[in-house]
């Protein structure tokens, strides 16, 4: 049982290493891209196409236009993890609220060496912080477990 005990808090604790660090330096490097007005063109609810569970299967989709440097560009990605391929879930009570609280208008983050790339929200690295220490206590409970 020590064993897989062991094991197991040395797993999560790489994976919690991994993720808090991918998206803590994600996060950096998108509050240093360029800010610009968009305009919302559409926004909806919508049932997710891989549901992760099944108490949040929704999610928000905003689809907004921007210009940079004189060219439109448009985009769909809401939530940082959207720019790693993953997504967020929301019941829909929530994804509701989520929507109405969108503005016509926004401030979009554009990467200034792809413009085709933006993202909506940009906050709160805490949750990643959170993520990375998790890591550490799952490392300091292998650790104890290994003496």
């Amino acid at each position: 049982m020590r064993t897989f005990t062991l094991i197991f808090s040395i797993v999560i604790a790489a994976v919690c290493f991994w993720s808090g660090i991918k998206l803590i330096l994600l996060y950096f490097k998108v509050k240093a891209w360029e800010k610009v007005q968009a305009l919302v063109i559409s926004k909806k609810v919508e049932l997710h196409k891989k549901v992760s569970s099944r108490n949040s299967p929704y999610g928000v989709r905003i689809e907004y236009k921007y210009n940079y440097h004189g060219k439109d560009y448009t985009n769909n990605k809401v939530y940082l993890v959207e720019l790693i391929g993953g997504q967020v879930n929301h019941m829909e009570s929530a994804a509701a609220k989520a929507i109405n609280k969108i503005e016509n208008q926004v401030v979009v983050y554009v990467n200034q060496k792809d413009p085709q790339e933006s993202v909506l929200f940009c906050n709160g690295v805490g949750l990643y912080v959170v993520i990375f220490f998790f890591g550490i206590i799952s490392l300091l409970i292998s650790f104890s477990y290994y003496q």
